[in-house]
């Protein structure tokens, strides 16, 4: 009887450690989910400056940041005036650049999903992917302290990705990323991300300037700072085509 008592106390313990660490698998990836959706909604408009610093050169330039979900985004240069209407056009996990100088659009190759995107510190698979952590990596929660704890993020195995290891440092109570680290397949840090000057819109605690730079040439750096950002907004969804690309040149 006594054996039979020990016996079924460990079963609820197994059981009881099962569900616990499935409620936190899932409260990391909706935590991971929030954070990589957080300029997103139903519809979403930004208006954006992006500075790249580069050892050689500088670019400032103002972009037009539109979505509809996580599954549709386009971004358009609207200065300087030689770069306007150059339009960058994600439909799920596929991409395509409208060059207005040439007047021709072209679709990103997954070859090409690790080149930057407009020539700033970011990557076309950043713009793919970036939204779709939760559903390509494994999350586990790694280090922990009162106000601040990280949550590591391992590709699946069957997850065709640029990064080899994600760290998020996620700030509380709001459960937001201060910090974010990319790592390379043999997980040596690469790049990090700081996320910074927070404003609450629609309940939400948004960072309203993003800065990101390489480790190998850390007085580099893109900073992308939102100028405007309105979330849920009437929206011609029409614009997330391929077609209405040029239709947008000017």
């Amino acid at each position: 009887m006594e054996e039979s008592l020990v016996h079924l106390l460990k079963i609820v313990f197994i059981l009881n450690s099962l569900s616990f660490l499935g409620a936190e698998d899932l409260v990391l990836t909706d935590i991971i989910r929030d954070i990589e959706t957080q300029h997103l909604a139903k519809t979403s408009y930004a208006k954006t400056r992006m500075q790249i610093k580069k050892k050689s050169w500088s670019r400032d330039m103002v972009l037009s940041m539109y979505g509809e979900g996580r599954d549709k985004f386009l971004a358009r240069i609207e200065a300087p005036i030689k770069d306007r209407g150059l339009t960058s056009l994600k439909i799920n996990q596929e991409m395509w650049n409208y060059m207005p100088n040439i007047d021709r659009t072209i679709k990103v190759p997954s070859s090409l999903m690790g080149d930057s995107w407009m020539g700033s510190h970011f990557t076309n698979d950043d713009l793919i992917k970036s939204n779709r952590i939760e559903e390509l990596y494994s999350l586990k929660k790694t280090q922990s302290q009162t106000d601040l704890f990280v949550i590591e993020a391992i590709p699946k195995e069957d997850s065709a990705v640029v990064w080899g290891k994600i760290l998020y440092h996620i700030k509380l109570p709001q459960k937001v990323a201060v910090k974010v680290e990319y790592f390379d397949e043999d997980h040596i840090l690469v790049r990090k991300m700081s996320l910074e000057n927070f404003r609450e819109i629609e309940g939400r605690h948004i960072p309203m300037l993003m800065r990101i730079s390489p480790i190998e040439n850390p007085e580099e750096s893109t900073t992308v700072i939102y100028e405007d950002l309105k979330l849920n907004l009437p929206l011609d969804t029409h614009m997330f085509s391929v077609q209405a690309l040029r239709r947008r040149k000017n």
